[in-house]
């Protein structure tokens, strides 16, 4: 039984938790860069702030707790993270452990909050529906041009650094918002006549008119900058999310048998013209960016090709990057591969599935977990009829084909529409309820004071680091190699700060300490350079060999970049292995990559001048 606290009390702890979700989610959209920012430790305070308010609201309405099924999950997934965190640790895992266990924290949270106060799930709602109509002004005003994208390739990217997770924020908002008109469509009577609205109560316009209106606005904007967007992936999710609402809501199943028994010709024509309408829809899709389209047919594969070799325990939470580049380089030497392949592969930081990204970081038992997590959550709220639900099923359909958990807003965004669940109760809290629970928010507050801590050093390492490294462009190297150790500690899961201190030692002629920076950073990675700057260190060091391998293996992680090869030809043509240097020169002259670039045109024109091959000694061979 629900303990009802005080009027007043209930809309001061309202108006609390509507102001810790505002500061949780408005800081994180304001990404117009991919890297660690200030918005981070914004988000964390208002974690901390709502797990707070989690143990106020369960101390003023002493809700029974009940674990459901997606709880049990919750916890076994990160049991499992957390033992392959520290039983077999990576360089990088810190970083992307550490968002998983801000997402726990929110998570429990929410869980309490919802229980305690199935109101505060519409409140939620309507501050996404909020949220979502101000992203969509701004994607607006940027598509007729009085405001600038943050992306200079693209016209819209809302308050985001990219269209692709722009879309992948809008379109569960778009779900949720259509959904949220469905459910509150009573007050549709309500608004006919202001003599009707006059006589409701407040509670019932808040609770009721409210979401309906916002709900309103957000689906009608959120629809217009969706197809700006041009995110197929963000397309597809709102589909699916329609789809299952529509499926529910108009009693689908039940209407197609009446239907069908009564002219099942006629049901048997539609539907087969249904089926080719949705294969022409698939296929135009596929073809209006298929380079694309291929490229995440091949990172997919990779995916799997690394869940396969590390079956158990995945590569390490948070070392996919360098996992990919060493199987994509595996890959591609083992057999000769189609050229459509090779001209599409590239070195991604993400594994565009976030499904076989786990999989492949945590083995299959992370992948299973995770999939019931989701699967359980949106089952149980679809059961319901919960916008939530359709929202969630958005996201999961987006998360197939992007990297959403990669993004801050994205996987706040996904924590909250988990934390919705309510299916069926499966085992109260054990023992004394009150002190477990009580107990369980004080340790997530003292999980948090390390998590802040550890983020702060990362904020303040990587803007100090941003002020030091341009000064490579007046050839200073040595003030990155100075300030290179300072930073280590705090920066060792950025690949970037590894790579630009690691070519620095190389500029100043520390080989051997650059070839060490240079490794931690292949191993989270799948970037060639630090192959390529590691084989030039190897060259200047004498080994020869270790060079050759380095070069190689570069040229295999992309096999269609030429670098590798330019390298490895001067190197073979250093040690006097003329016949060698020839046949890589050759294969660089005569390679046609998929992009032009000026680089390119300028090392073929030099291999050619220093090996004396003309045009005529092309055509001839």
């Amino acid at each position: 039984m629900i303990r009802r606290p005080h009027p007043f009390l209930r809309c001061l702890l309202a108006l609390l938790l509507a102001a810790a979700c505002w500061f949780l989610l408005v800081p994180a959209l304001e990404m117009p860069v991919q890297e660690l920012q200030g918005n981070i430790l914004s988000s964390l305070r208002a974690t901390a702030a709502l797990t707070a308010l989690a143990a106020c609201y369960y101390l003023c309405y002493r809700p029974r707790l009940y674990v459901n099924r997606t709880d049990i999950y919750v916890a076994l997934f990160l049991g499992w993270v957390t033992a392959g965190r520290f039983l077999w640790p990576g360089l990088a895992s810190a970083v992307r452990y550490d968002g998983l266990l801000q997402a726990a924290m929110i998570y429990v949270a929410l869980r309490i909050v919802f229980t305690a106060e199935r109101r505060t799930t519409t409140l939620l709602l309507m501050l996404l529906c909020l949220l979502g109509i101000y992203e969509s002004w701004v994607g607006i005003r940027q598509i007729y041009g009085f405001a600038q994208s943050n992306h200079g390739l693209f016209k819209i990217t809302g308050t985001l650094f990219n269209p692709g997770p722009y879309a992948g924020f809008i379109a569960p908002v778009f779900v949720c918002a259509a959904a949220c008109v469905a459910r509150y469509r009573f007050a549709e009577r309500a608004l006919r006549t202001w003599g009707s609205l006059r006589r409701l109560r407040p509670g019932v316009l808040l609770w009721g008119v409210a979401p309906y209106l916002l709900g309103w606005g957000a689906a009608l904007m959120t629809v217009v900058v969706l197809p700006a967007s041009m995110s197929r992936a963000a397309l597809i999710a709102v589909a699916a999310g329609c789809g299952a609402f529509a499926f529910r809501e108009w009693n689908v199943r039940d209407r197609f048998r009446r239907v069908s028994r009564a002219h099942p010709l006629r049901v048997g024509v539609l539907s087969g013209l249904a089926v080719l309408l949705l294969a022409g829809v698939g296929a135009g899709a596929y073809h209006i960016k298929r380079p694309s389209a291929e490229g995440r047919l091949l990172m997919w594969k990779i995916d799997t090709r690394i869940m396969l070799r590390h079956p158990l325990c995945g590569a390490g939470i948070g070392n996919f990057a360098g996992a990919f580049g060493e199987e994509q380089a595996r890959y591609f030497t083992s057999e000769e591969r189609p050229k459509a392949e090779t001209q599409v592969a590239g070195c991604p930081e993400a594994g565009f599935n976030e499904f076989l990204q786990t999989g492949a970081e945590t083995g299959a038992v992370g992948l299973v977990l995770l999939l019931l997590i989701t699967g359980s959550a949106i089952v149980s709220q679809l059961r319901r009829g919960a916008p939530f639900g359709y929202g969630l099923l958005a996201a999961a359909v987006f998360a197939c084909f992007s990297y959403p958990w990669d993004v801050l807003p994205l996987r706040l965004l996904f924590v909250v529409l988990l934390a919705g669940t309510c299916s069926k109760r499966v085992v109260p809290i054990p023992g004394r309820g009150h002190v477990v629970v009580l107990l369980a928010l004080a340790g997530c507050l003292v999980c948090w004071t390390g998590l802040y801590s550890r983020y702060a050093r990362r904020v303040e390492a990587r803007r100090q680091w941003s002020e030091v490294r341009v000064w490579p462009n007046s050839g200073r190297y040595d003030y990155l190699v100075e300030d290179g150790p300072r930073h280590h500690d705090a920066l060792q899961g950025d690949f970037r700060f590894l790579y630009d201190y690691g070519y620095a030692l190389h500029k100043t002629g520390d080989y051997r300490q650059s070839n060490e920076i240079l490794r931690e950073g292949m191993r989270i990675s799948s970037d060639p350079m630090f192959w390529n700057i590691a084989g030039r260190n190897y060259e200047m060091l004498g080994d020869v060999a270790a060079a050759e391998e380095a070069y190689l293996h570069a040229h295999h992680m992309i096999p269609d970049r030429v670098y590798p090869l330019y390298l490895l030809a001067k190197l073979y043509l250093a040690d006097g292995q003329t016949e060698k240097a020839y046949a890589a020169a050759r294969r660089v002259i005569a390679h046609k990559p998929k992009v032009e670039s000026v680089q390119t045109r300028e090392m073929q024109a030099e291999l050619r001048k220093l090996f004396g091959i003309s045009p005529a000694d092309e055509i001839r061979e």
